[in-house]
């Protein structure tokens, strides 16, 4: 059998020094490992399955762990003596169909660990930025198909389709029109162009559009996705045509962050409708691909998703300490019916659950831990006819949010939750599980008992914490370390409980006007001094905290990012659901 995947499963028995044979078995849903007169058999029904089936043995039975992009680890202890004949691991049918990460960041020396690491906890999907795909080498795209991995060309990208620069002089009327103006689409205002939108009921922009989108599956014919997302924010056009799309009484809600603008389903989806239906004319084996987000996070009266369509939703400023189909939580809840109304609205098409599994807000390393709730929320996604979970990451972070990748990919591939996190506990900490689960427990505990709700963004957690919680997690964090000297993963949760603390001290003395901007430099040089380390994206620390800074020169009361809209959010989710 010459097919990459195959070739690469047999590659990978003999790069991890194991025995067994590979079988085609048509008749099975996913792989499972046998053993025939006392030899390892791996059979499924596909090459990706069977590549899977070697990484699944490797890891359950032969003493290896796949926790961390490029830090595979082999403990001989971890060998387990096998019958000479059964079936040692049953085919179980994948839980979801989509199983993946989203990236936001371009691609560098550690993407093939990352696809690499991808593979051998089952995932298959990367979405990400079309500037980075465009940049993303021939081979490494060969690198993930032999992984089975889908890479997604979307993101935010309406500047992507019709840039500004390119436009803005001669088309003037492709963008939106706000106060009577048309916006000014022709100067640089960051990559997101925040809050900044086409006029998407123009004919001429939408044929553009198509266009634009054919060639650019024509250069890029690996291409079978292609995503059509507004910029990120609000913005929406006000002209006359597209103003007949909005209801003037009706604007977003309190928990999607958008009762301070008019909803933009209807305006949105009729033209997700129409290019969908310009692509399907031409390449009816496309599939287009777009956001539910913000003020458009339901689908508008009649919008069906057909087969040549997909929605990435995205449950923006979820509460973490519920489940998202907790009836009892006051934000979750109607998430919850979002998502039913989008499985409602299927006409062969899919739904993917779009999450932020790296703390909801911004990369700032801050506790998240949702391993029980992500088994039962995936559990219900498969039971409620979702197709899939992407969740944004970095490698760079991965100290921290690790579990809950690792969580993430087990629970898509429908795996005990108890035996999952005993892997999960045991890949991280080896015979200190017990001490780890500690460590992790206290924190969930903590998050647990702060309130009814949590969204993790700073202020949520410090002002309804003390500064005794972070010093009893580094208290624990100290104790693993010490258990476990030798544990790279134990002295980066050492740094990163000292973080936490040195934060809350932060805030508390920010709160009490105890703090300088020399004390803020002392905060991110201490940050900066631990780029060895998976616990930061470093590159986000001075962007968040220029808002404090500003903060402190100006006096304005600081919150978050001093939007004055989402300090707004912030100030009444802490009368409501705190």
């Amino acid at each position: 059998m010459n097919d990459p995947s195959y070739l690469l499963a047999q590659a990978e028995l003999s790069r991890y020094g194991l025995e067994a044979d590979l079988l085609k078995d048509p008749s099975l849903p996913a792989f499972e490992l046998r053993r025939v007169d006392k030899r390892t058999v791996i059979a499924a029904p596909d090459p990706l399955e069977l590549l899977y089936g070697v990484y699944d043995y490797a890891e359950r039975f032969c003493g290896w762990s796949f926790f961390e992009p490029g830090r595979d680890k082999y403990d001989a202890a971890g060998k387990k003596e096998l019958p000479d004949n059964g079936i040692i691991y049953p085919a179980v049918k994948p839980l979801l169909k989509r199983r993946g990460l989203i990236q936001e960041f371009p691609f560098d020396d550690e993407t093939p660990a990352l696809l690499d690491w991808m593979a051998k906890n089952k995932l298959n999907y990367l979405l990400v930025w079309m500037k980075y795909y465009d940049a993303l080498a021939p081979e490494l795209k060969t690198f993930a198909a032999e992984r089975g991995i889908v890479i997604e060309s979307g993101h935010h990208n309406f500047n992507y389709w019709i840039p500004g620069k390119k436009y803005h002089h001669d088309h003037p009327e492709y963008f939106a029109e706000i106060d009577g103006k048309r916006i000014d689409a022709s100067q640089e205002k960051g990559e997101l162009l925040l809050s900044e939108q086409l006029c998407t009921t123009n004919p001429d922009l939408r044929q553009e559009i198509v266009r634009n989108m054919l060639q650019y599956c024509e250069k890029n014919p690996e291409i079978t996705t292609i995503s059509l997302n507004p910029n990120d924010g609000f913005g929406w056009c006000e002209c006359e045509k597209c103003s007949a799309f909005y209801d003037k009484d009706k604007k977003g809600d309190f928990y999607s962050l958008s009762e301070h603008v008019y909803k933009a389903d209807r305006i949105y989806h009729d033209l997700l409708s129409d290019v969908a239906a310009q692509l399907y004319a031409v390449r009816p084996d496309l599939q287009l691909t777009f956001f539910a987000y913000v003020n458009y996070c339901s689908p508008a009266s009649g919008f069906k998703l057909d087969p040549n369509l997909a929605v990435h939703f995205a449950p923006y400023w979820r509460c973490i300490n519920h489940t998202i189909n907790d009836p009892a939580c006051p934000v979750n809840r109607h998430y919850a019916q979002d998502i039913l109304n989008w499985v409602n609205a299927k006409n062969g098409g899919e739904v993917n659950i779009y999450e932020y599994f790296m703390g909801v807000n911004f990369y700032l390393s801050l506790p998240m831990l949702h391993l029980s709730e992500m088994f039962k929320e995936l559990q219900w996604y498969a039971e409620n006819n979702v197709d899939g979970i992407l969740t944004q990451f970095h490698i760079s972070h991965w100290s921290v949010y690790g579990v809950n990748y690792a969580a993430m990919a087990r629970a898509g591939r429908c795996e005990s939750e108890k035996e999952a996190l005993e892997m999960i506990y045991s890949a991280c900490f080896g015979d200190n599980a017990a001490a780890g689960k500690e460590f992790f427990g206290y924190i969930k505990k903590m998050l647990s008992d702060m309130g009814r709700c949590h969204i993790p963004y700073p202020y949520s957690l410090f002002s309804r914490t003390g500064k005794e919680n972070f010093t009893e997690i580094l208290h624990l964090a100290q104790k693993l370390h010490e258990s476990v000297p030798e544990s790279r993963f134990c002295k980066e949760l050492l740094i990163w409980a000292e973080y936490m603390l040195r934060f809350k001290e932060l805030f508390d003395n920010y709160q009490r006007g105890e703090f300088t901007e020399k004390d803020l430099d002392i905060f991110l040089d201490w940050i900066a001094s631990h780029k060895d380390t998976r616990i930061f994206v470093h590159s986000k620390f001075k962007l968040y905290f220029q808002a404090l800074r500003d903060a402190l020169r100006t006096g304005k009361r600081w919150l978050h990012f001093n939007l004055d809209w989402e300090d707004e959010y912030i100030l009444k989710q802490e009368k409501t659901i705190y």
